[in-house]
């Protein structure tokens, strides 16, 4: 047994002066050549492990009690200096976003060999030579020349692999995988993840995944445990807990799982929008503006025609001028209360083209035919001021990927809402916030959490201020561009259950843009299938997950995680 985990317990001392248990006697066993599943919802504990065996534990955690031992070497007891005599060379870390795990001022060859001169004996060419095959032995073409660039230059995918080729250099005894896939395309991703369980398998490495992504779990890995806010609920073989958990809480996890065979109506986990005053009044007003026009319609409430996007980067001393062509002659209609799903890998022009109907991107002008938005019946292009536009478009709004970065940290929740509204005297200023308490209360947050600052919610509950800021300018038309990607399966299941009821409730119409399909699935009427600009495939759900007929799309969906059991 390589790694043995007896009865940790793990505490934060708070500033209140109280306790709280990030852990709570957990025990667990790894294997070489053994990956190792750790799931459970954000605060359950799982990164908690990770620190503790690379004694990065922040300054106000203690170990209550346990232990925690690699090849019988007990990890509580280290010192830093004996730390640092693990760290990368026996227990190697692999982090979720590799843009930050990454230094951006060093190029890609340099931050290996420095690994390299670190963790082994090799110096010079000899070391030049081993970091080039480190990038093959993870499969990244022109290895050589990928040392001279730098991360910003390089996709996700080829950046999560060299973090990997990182973490694998000195041949650890494991490595801590933290979430490594979360923002990946299900084609890097499946090419990336396939790579990872061939080192494991050729180099008898132990693994620990942590991952909210079941479908990774049940590609990946051999056993899992899981975990609910520092206690194991459950462990077992893989096969035995996805096919038929015995815990409650495993089964709600298996239950917030989309599906990318068939549709459901609903997610079954709780959040919905119930009865009370504050979600009635909240409702009526953002309905007040809906009533007016644009109920019945039979037109498309939006039509894009004709669309490209071309990127430059100017010439410089050392390089020529760059051409990338994101959006190629794109067209397509969407009907009031309808959802049309895009999908693609990173490239294809998905957020490009949101940001275009959005206003953030101007068009290419054409000599084969003029590009045209039209937004009821107006064409958005030929609006002549930013001012019109406003004023035209603010029932247009967007859903961030990221709920912590578009919130303003120095503004309350409730601030952070009703800001935008104010600034445009689009509500009068004494019903301003009690606008922002009715929405909270209507995304599924208490009225008193509006005085609280973004830092104090979870990644699910600053999305949902999020959904509330977007709300308060009575939107008809909402684009969604990866609202639910960094999420716990059952957060996420939550937040996609909240916005099926809204737009059944507001009659809003939805273009939600997505890496996971099985997302896209659940949620969307009609899909949209992009790669390098453009429009490869076009349907219905049913027709587009069923039945496709182009090859990318069929790669695209092989490519998705599935349950096999």
């Amino acid at each position: 047994m390589l790694v043995s985990v007896e009865n940790l317990t793990v505490k934060y001392r708070l500033s209140d002066g109280s306790n709280f248990n990030a852990l709570k006697d957990l025990s667990l066993e790894i294997n070489r050549g053994q990956i190792v599943g750790i799931v459970g919802e954000s605060g359950a504990g799982k990164s908690t492990i990770g620190k503790v065996a690379l004694g990065l534990l922040d300054e106000n955690a203690v170990i209550g009690s346990g232990n925690i031992r690699l090849d019988n070497d007990d990890l509580t007891l280290f010192s830093e200096p004996d730390f640092e005599n693990i760290r990368g060379k026996k227990i190697g870390y692999i982090y979720q976003n590799p843009m930050t795990a990454l230094n951006p001022v060093l190029t890609i060859g340099e931050q290996l060999i420095e690994t390299i001169h670190t963790h082994t004996n090799k110096t010079g060419q000899a070391a030049r030579r081993f970091a080039v095959e480190l990038l093959e032995q993870v499969e990244i073409l022109d290895a050589e020349e990928r040392l001279s660039k730098y991360p910003h230059q390089l996709s996700g995918g080829l950046c999560q692999r060299i973090v990997f080729a990182i973490a694998i250099c000195s041949k650890p005894d494991l490595i801590i995988a933290d979430e490594p896939t979360t923002a990946l395309d299900v084609t890097v991703q499946k090419a990336v993840l396939d790579t990872f369980k061939r080192l494991v398998q050729t180099e008898n490495i132990a693994v620990i995944l942590i991952t909210h992504d079941m479908g990774v779990v049940a590609e990946m890995c051999d056993y899992i445990y899981v975990l609910r806010n520092g206690l194991l609920v459950e462990h077992g073989v893989t096969q035995n807990i996805l096919k038929s958990p015995k815990e409650i809480y495993s089964r709600e996890l298996m239950a917030a799982i989309p599906s990318v065979d068939k549709k459901l109506e609903r997610f079954m986990v709780p959040g919905t929008i119930q009865k009370s005053e504050g979600r009635d009044r909240a409702l009526k007003f953002l309905n007040r503006k809906l009533d007016e026009t644009y109920l019945e319609r039979t037109s498309p409430i939006l039509s894009v025609s004709n669309l490209s996007k071309t990127f430059v980067s100017p010439a410089t001393m050392l390089s020529s001028q760059k051409i990338f062509k994101a959006v190629d002659s794109v067209s397509f209609d969407i009907f009031k209360g309808e959802t049309l799903g895009i999908v693609g890998e990173s490239g294809s022009g998905k957020s490009t083209v949101g940001r275009m109907i959005l206003g953030l991107h101007s068009p290419d002008q054409k000599t084969d035919g003029d590009s045209e938005i039209t937004y009821k019946d107006i064409n958005l292009l030929g609006l002549k001021s930013q001012d019109e536009r406003l004023t035209f478009c603010d029932s247009m709004q967007c859903i961030f990927q990221d709920p912590y970065s578009s919130l303003n940290p120095r503004m309350s929740a409730g601030e952070n809402i009703i800001f935008a509204v104010k600034v445009r005297d689009s509500i009068p200023r004494s019903k301003a916030w009690e606008l922002a308490e009715d929405l909270m209360e209507l995304v599924g947050l208490p009225r008193s959490a509006v005085e609280k600052m973004p830092h104090a919610f979870s990644g699910g509950e600053r999305q949902r201020i999020g959904i509330a800021r977007a709300l308060s300018f009575r939107p008809e038309f909402m684009f969604c561009d990866e609202p639910t990607s960094a999420l716990d399966v059952t957060v996420q299941a939550e937040l996609l259950n909240l916005i099926q009821d809204l737009q059944k409730a507001l009659g809003l119409t939805l273009i939600f843009v997505s890496h996971d399909l099985a997302v896209v699935r659940q949620m969307c009427d009609r899909v949209l299938v992009m790669k390098s600009g453009q429009v490869v495939e076009a349907g219905t759900t049913e027709k587009v997950f069923n039945s496709p007929d182009n090859i990318y799309t069929k790669g695209l969906l092989a490519s998705m995680p599935r349950f096999k059991f």
